[in-house]
């Protein structure tokens, strides 16, 4: 539902599309790593075979504005489907999946042992609040005065205090250890839906990417950094 939302959103925004009714692929997706602005797609005339581009307007505002970022629809394509085809080499090789397998279990075996702790720690002091309480009936009772009641009650209560912490404590570690598991899992589920990519789509890159930050050409070069942030 939540992807569902983002995806109604950028249609309701009107990402800049390459032609009538169509959204750009990488639409609102790139970034100027200079400046940050987000990069307007243009596209070559027909005698230059249509080619689509994206590049960052923000450059010809004024001349020390931006240095600049440029980069073609295609190329970005290619770069995009070699970091998500390596990322499955890593999440599905053999070798490495037993590896993540074995950290997931080992996690696993952490969150069991930290519940079994829990489980303890909250029984001692379910009876450190009784035995507070026990104390109190006494010295309702007249049993005990109202000093010894102070006097006896107060190791309890720094116990009960201590425990209370490290339950917390324990709780947070608990919280960690799963989203641990679930990311480890859901990474590799969603990787393993898009493995052997020839191209990409819209839906592909709304459903796998926040944004793309690209650089300027690496002068002398071809290469044109780029740095992808992933929706996992």
């Amino acid at each position: 539902r939540e992807l569902w939302d983002r995806v109604q959103a950028m249609i309701a925004e009107r990402a800049k599309p390459f032609d009538v009714g169509t959204i750009g692929l990488f639409a609102r997706k790139a970034r100027c790593a200079s400046c940050g602005y987000v990069m307007r797609s243009s596209k070559t005339a027909p005698q230059r075979g249509s080619k689509h581009y994206l590049q960052c307007s923000n450059r010809h505002v004024a001349k020390d504005a931006c240095e600049g970022a440029f980069i073609s629809v295609d190329r970005l394509e290619r770069l995009v489907i070699a970091e998500i085809n390596r990322l499955s080499a890593e999440y599905l090789d053999k070798d490495e999946l037993e590896q993540n397998i074995e950290f997931c279990n080992n996690l696993q075996a952490q969150k069991n042992r930290i519940l079994s702790d829990l489980a303890a720690y909250r029984k001692k002091s379910e009876e450190y609040a009784k035995g507070i309480r026990e104390l109190y009936m006494d010295k309702v009772k007249g049993l005990i005065t109202e000093s010894d009641f102070v006097e006896l009650s107060k190791d309890f209560t720094t116990q009960k205090e201590r425990l209370e912490r490290v339950v917390a404590d324990g709780e947070k570690q608990l919280a960690e250890i799963d989203d641990k598991i679930a990311v480890g899992d859901n990474r590799r589920e969603l990787i393993e839906q898009y493995t052997n990519l020839e191209h990409l789509n819209r839906e592909i890159v709304e459903t796998l990417i926040d944004y793309i930050s690209i650089g300027k050409r690496i002068p002398g070069t071809r290469n044109v950094p780029i740095e992808i942030h992933w929706n996992f």
